[in-house]
């Protein structure tokens, strides 16, 4: 295949020396110690440096600390980790390497609402998005999507991380706030978490915005970001990364309610980053994303030879 050979000749270019340039664990940051959380992404990780032994023999290791995302990314910068997980942001783009790839085909941007068990009937679905704009909702202090909604005139609280997101989706319980978004991936999962809790998965609405997960290296570790970028091409063509994604249950269902004809959605702008993809949803469409990250290999490659 002709752009088989083309990538092939990309990689020759850009590993340094034609040797591997990363070699051993690559420590990747996460929020939980659970190992259910970030199993999809590990996964991916994992799998990526398998695909890409020219760069040298690595596994993915998680560090032995959870932390909320803003210690994250201050291990990223001191070099204490090398990878992390989280929605992107023009601001995060500067702290961080993006690998600019939504490893969640933009469906991080599909909110859905945590509500009060009881409490359904405040949110019929002939509510407007002005009357949602006047309850209050909760969202993590450090996270992109509060910035995001507060712009869009939310009235959202910020909440300090703690394990599994208790104080939030007790302050959901307790009345102190109306509603928690959370995006369609992982609202499952959290629901079952806390199912001894009185909440419940609000029936009618969505919330929309670009949102997109990427993987991000600390600064110094330049290469790994395009050993990533290659790793993710590769599955990309060989159909593991489809593959992978799909079989999480969680994910099918994040499909089903994103795509549900039956919610209204809401579309919401997304002040924090600058740019968007016009056809994130690799699943169904892999050609847009692999162009796009066939691109920015090319780029690195030239970049590298000029060196």
């Amino acid at each position: 295949m002709k752009n088989l050979a083309v990538v092939l000749l990309l990689f020759t270019l850009f590993t340094p020396h034609g040797a591997a340039s990363e070699s051993g664990d690559v420590i990747f940051a996460r929020a939980f110690a659970d190992d259910a959380y970030g199993y999809y992404h590990a996964k991916v990780l994992q799998r990526v440096l398998e695909l890409t032994p020219e760069f040298g023999i690595a596994n993915a290791v998680p560090h032995p600390q959870p932390m909320p995302q803003a210690r994250q990314i201050i291990k990223l910068k001191s070099g204490e980790a090398d990878v992390m997980w989280s929605a992107t942001s023009d601001i995060r783009e500067q702290q961080l390497l993006p690998v600019r790839f939504p490893l969640l085909q933009g469906l991080a941007g599909y909110r859905v609402l945590v509500i009060n068990a009881y409490k359904q009937a405040q949110f019929p679905q002939s509510l407007g998005k002005e009357a949602i704009q006047g309850l209050v909702g909760v969202q993590g202090k450090d996270w992109p999507d509060l910035a995001v909604l507060q712009h869009n005139g939310f009235k959202v609280e910020a909440a300090q991380w703690s394990l599994w997101f208790h104080t939030m989706f007790t302050a959901v319980e307790k009345g102190m706030v109306d509603y928690f978004p959370r995006n369609v991936i992982e609202v499952t999962n959290d629901l079952e978490r806390h199912k001894t809790k009185r909440i419940k998965l609000e029936d009618n609405f969505i919330l929309r915005y670009p949102s997109y997960e990427y993987f991000f290296v600390s600064p110094h570790k330049p290469d790994l970001v395009n050993r990533i970028q290659i790793g993710l091409l590769r599955m990309l063509d060989n159909g593991e990364l489809k593959t992978m994604f799909e079989k999480h249950e969680n994910h099918q269902k994040a499909m089903k309610l994103a795509t549900d004809p039956n919610r209204k959605v809401f579309d919401l702008a997304n002040p924090e980053l600058s740019y968007h993809f016009d056809d994130p949803l690799w699943v169904s469409n892999p050609s847009y994303m692999r162009a796009e990250l066939e691109k920015v290999i090319q780029f690195n490659a030239q970049t590298a030879s000029k060196k």
